[in-house]
């Protein structure tokens, strides 16, 4: 029996540092790549890619080190042209380059959040996106929705019927010698300095100020903990307008760090051994980073917008991203909470149990099943 052919459009790991999206199309790449159920042809766009790019792409987390790869099958590949891909079902991660090409096509769609909340983006985002949506919606014949919430979005402003959408709940795949080292110190009772890690890009949707505004009528919790944010720089230079919000209200430089990108390892040693995390954002269509924290057992300080109460509520103490009362609430319970677990250590075994249980099975699951069915 001949295997269902299928493409996976995988141009967002080309980028040099992998963050929200490109994580997310990395994860279904490796889960796809083992199933053997399926002929999965990985393209950039409709230009099939190599399985040894695509191994070093995953194997580097990043597409900063695979330019000569991919140059050497941009020069040397051919397209799939309009014949060959009526062979194929075609999953899109996020924009589609075609549409109306292959017999049958998905789009996963992560958030609406350039038409629902405009004000958090720069213009060119904005129209980029309105541009393109409504089209990638109406040539698709399933859409693959990362959130309850932004499911209700898409059935709600484009009326899409609902057994055209499914729910790929989004998963964490930290890499075990990762999570061994950044455990590492706690095991050895290596103590540091007390901090709190703000999760998210630095860009105005993320809701980043109200942590400084926070600091500046509460100094001595900026005395207690150092705040570390770590998350690349976005749009609308959010970075300068911190740091100018910093040096205006006179809060100690020296209690808050803008880290830029940080590699996944980094990235779990800091998670893991924070006293707990905050995510203030003001709309997501997931909030991965939330998923990532619980993980790692850490509570996070978490708006209740949009889709952030379904990702780790057992794990999350919410506030209104409007209100810095209920932030500064939020803040204190946390910080009683960080007090009560210093005592307890997380163990490896139960750090990776948890990753198994927040694994992206499900998401890609239901992927599968898709081109499976339609097959």
């Amino acid at each position: 029996m001949s295997k269902v052919k299928a493409v996976f459009d995988v141009a967002p790991l080309l980028e040099d540092h992998w963050t929200g999206i490109s994580n997310v199309i990395g994860a279904i790449a490796e889960k796809a790549i083992a199933d053997d159920r399926i002929d999965w042809t990985f393209c950039y766009e409709i230009l099939p890619l190599p399985r040894p790019l695509i191994e070093k792409l995953l194997g580097d987390q990043s597409g900063a080190h695979s330019g000569g790869l991919f140059h050497d099958a941009a020069i040397n590949g051919r397209s799939l042209d309009f014949l060959q891909a009526r062979e194929y079902v075609a999953v899109f991660p996020h924009v589609k380059p075609v549409r109306r090409y292959f017999r049958k096509e998905a789009l996963i769609v992560h958030d609406l959040s350039p038409l629902l909340t405009p004000s958090y983006h720069n213009q060119d985002n904005i129209d980029h996106f309105a541009n393109r949506i409504k089209h990638d919606i109406e040539s698709s014949d399933h859409y693959f929705c990362v959130s309850e919430a932004t499911r209700g979005d898409v059935e709600l402003y484009f009326q899409c019927p609902r057994e055209k959408t499914s729910v790929i709940r989004l998963g964490t795949s930290f890499d075990p010698c990762d999570l061994s080292l950044a455990l590492d110190g706690a095991r050895r009772g290596i103590t540091v300095e007390p901090y709190v890690v703000v999760l998210g890009t630095l860009e105005p949707r993320k809701n980043a100020a109200i942590v400084l505004e926070f600091l500046l009528e509460n100094p001595q919790f900026g005395r207690d903990y150092k705040f570390i944010f770590i998350g690349r720089d976005g749009w609308m230079d959010e970075k300068g307008r911190l740091l100018r919000l910093l040096v205006e209200n006179g809060i100690p430089t020296e209690q808050v760090v803008f880290t830029g990108f940080v590699p996944p390892e980094q990235r779990a040693i800091l998670l893991a051994n924070c006293a707990f995390c905050i995510y203030p954002s003001f709309f997501e269509g997931f909030g991965l980073p939330i998923l990532e924290a619980a993980t790692l057992n850490k509570f996070t300080v978490c708006s209740n917008a949009s889709s952030m109460p379904e990702v780790a509520p057992d794990r999350s103490i919410f506030f209104d991203p409007n209100s810095l009362d209920e932030f500064s609430e939020a803040m204190y319970i946390a910080h009683r909470c960080a007090l009560i677990g210093r005592s307890s250590r997380t163990s490896l075994a139960d750090t990776l149990r948890r990753g198994r249980e927040a694994g992206w099975d499900q998401c890609y699951g239901e992927i599968a099943r898709w081109v499976l069915e339609t097959a």
